[in-house]
């Protein structure tokens, strides 16, 4: 390739990352540049053409993570790096061999470093520089040098099996690391119906231990929080969401989870009652108060009867509090005993779903701006139900990359609770194979997997570590639904598996597409309140 066509592809790529990182997929954006970096050190260039180039690709870099480390070297490093010709790569690759035979783990990184740059044994010195990070106790920096490896296109299967081992062991590392004795559990306050029971499910191999996911909320009782009042937050300008300050009191607990504490709050003067959202750690600060309220008042404006509306943000104890309109069941709760739907339920269920995207997706707000909103979160936790009709909303609409966006590294894919990961997107998981298509077909393959687990009463994807669902959900399909029940009509079989295709370009092209598929699979006559199977399902799940 021409001088110039290198320059050219080089910051064409790195548009791409920037376009990857506005978007939340910080993941990928750092991916894509080292890849470039790694391809660089292959080319035949000019070592002063290939010095420029990989000082821009790693200036982007730094841009992008917020510092300069792991792969993005300090000023230093890169100096060092790059700055002389004399040193022959495979004298660093020795060098830092008989530097990690020393243990000076440090200077081995640095030498492995110079080498893997202009190409020389480019994925072992990777490989090499993570073990020395891990020596070092530096998790996530040893996972950026894996990962590098692990992304490569001419990777073997064996040596894939082998980096996720590692990638692994680091992210346990991790969690042991954030992870705290869990506590006494109070007697007082039980996990009740409103959200899915996720406290204490087991975290991978972190034993006794959970990720530390719940705030002081539950350091003492949370009980405490019963009678205390809560007021209205003001916005950085003084306004308010709903013209003036409302004061709240909290009246019960609802639900104690992973990601967050709901509690039941009247509004004084009106005794309207409402269900407040606390999120929890690392999640409540994985972005600023601002930001959430921005969320919140973009909800607010949405006029859709399927996604849970936003009244009004508060304050608990200077943490945001979303006030919220409550319904007493979530899909989480209904599922949870392994209960499969009656085949008209889940349809009659998924299609109102597929309504909640599609007014997600593309919709006009009250203030008449067109928006265009991806859910990337969608669990069973977050479909919340009446107790008394077969009537659904989606909660948490949008707040994901809202999230994501605020602090990318908090809320990266093997930092989540192993719970999450049974509803996540191969592209998640790897970014590349998104392939610049939009989060459309992310939310399509998650709907993908709550659907399944509705006809089924089994999850599409089950598994004890990181690495298990990540080739899962990368790597494998699971058995069709008509495998668990033959009487799910071929056409709802097919409509599920194409929603769980790996690769996005063979999804469904949009949740309008698949409503109208769906929606021929039963008469507008059906009505599962009447004939009395919504009633006994919750009967047969416990939750009347």
């Amino acid at each position: 390739m021409a001088s110039g066509g290198v320059s050219k592809t080089v910051m064409s790529r790195l548009e791409e990352a920037r376009l990857y990182h506005e978007q939340g997929l910080g993941e990928g954006a750092v991916e894509i540049i080292t890849g470039i970096l790694n391809e660089l050190g292959q080319m035949d260039l000019p070592e002063t053409e290939r010095r420029d180039l990989s000082t821009l690709v790693e200036k982007e870099l730094a841009k992008i993570t917020g510092s300069c480390g792991a792969i993005a070297s300090s000023d230093a490093e890169t100096q060092d790096l790059h700055g002389t010709t004399t040193v022959d790569p495979s004298e660093s690759y020795q060098y830092a061999l008989a530097l990690m035979d020393g243990q000076f783990w440090q200077d081995a990184i640095r030498e492995f470093k110079k080498a893997a740059v202009v190409g020389n044994q480019m994925l072992e010195c990777w490989e090499l520089a993570g073990d020395c990070a891990g020596k070092l106790e530096r998790w996530e920096e040893a996972i950026s040098y894996y990962e590098v490896v692990y992304t490569q296109p001419s990777v073997s299967e064996d040596l894939k099996r082998q980096i996720l081992g590692k990638i692994t062991k680091c992210t346990q590392a991790l969690r042991k690391r954030e992870a705290k004795p869990l506590a006494p559990s109070n007697p007082d306050v039980s996990n009740r119906v409103g959200e899915s029971k996720e406290v204490g499910e087991p975290q991978g191999d972190a034993g006794q231990y959970f990720i530390s996911s719940v705030t002081a909320f539950d350091q003492s009782p949370v009980g405490r929080l019963i009678g205390e009042q809560i007021a209205s937050r003001p916005s950085e300008n003084g306004e308010y969401f709903r013209g003036e300050q409302l004061f709240y009191r909290v009246s019960n607990v609802l639900h104690v989870g992973i990601s967050s504490v709901v509690v039941e709050l009247e509004e004084e003067g009106s005794a309207r009652r409402y269900a407040g959202q606390l999120l929890n750690s690392p999640f409540g600060e994985a972005a600023p108060a601002e930001a959430l309220a921005r969320w919140a008042y973009t909800q607010s404006l949405i006029d859709s009867r399927y996604l849970v509306t936003v009244h009004d943000v508060a304050l608990v104890e200077g943490q945001v509090c979303f006030v919220r309109e409550h319904l007493p069941l979530a899909l989480g709760d209904m599922m949870g005993g392994g209960e499969a739907m009656p085949v008209p339920l889940a349809n009659y269920l998924a299609y109102q779903m597929l309504i909640a995207l599609g007014d997600l997706h593309l919709h006009m707000g009250q203030d008449e701006r067109i928006r265009r909103i991806f859910h990337l979160d969608l669990r069973p936790s977050r479909v919340l139900l009446s107790n008394e009709r077969p009537r659904l909303k989606i909660n948490n609409g949008g707040l994901w990359r809202t999230l994501e966006e605020s602090n990318p590294k908090a809320l990266a894919i093997h930092r989540l609770p192993l719970p999450f990961l049974a509803y996540r997107a191969p592209e998640q998981f790897r970014p590349y194979l998104a392939r610049r298509k939009p989060p459309v077909f992310t939310d399509i393959y998650l709907f993908g997997t709550i659907f399944y687990e509705m006809l089924t009463g089994v999850p599409a994807f089950k598994a004890s570590s990181f690495e298990e669902y990540e080739i899962q959900h990368c790597e494998q399909y699971p058995n069709p639904p008509k495998v668990w029940r033959r009487d799910i009509p071929e056409e709802v079989n097919d409509l599920v598996m194409k929603c769980l295709e790996i690769d996005p370009f063979k999804r469904w092209r949009s949740t309008t597409e698949l409503a109208l598929i769906l929606e021929k699979t039963f008469t507008s006559s059906y009505n599962p309140a009447k004939d009395g199977s919504y009633a006994q399902f919750l009967k047969n799940c416990n939750q009347v």
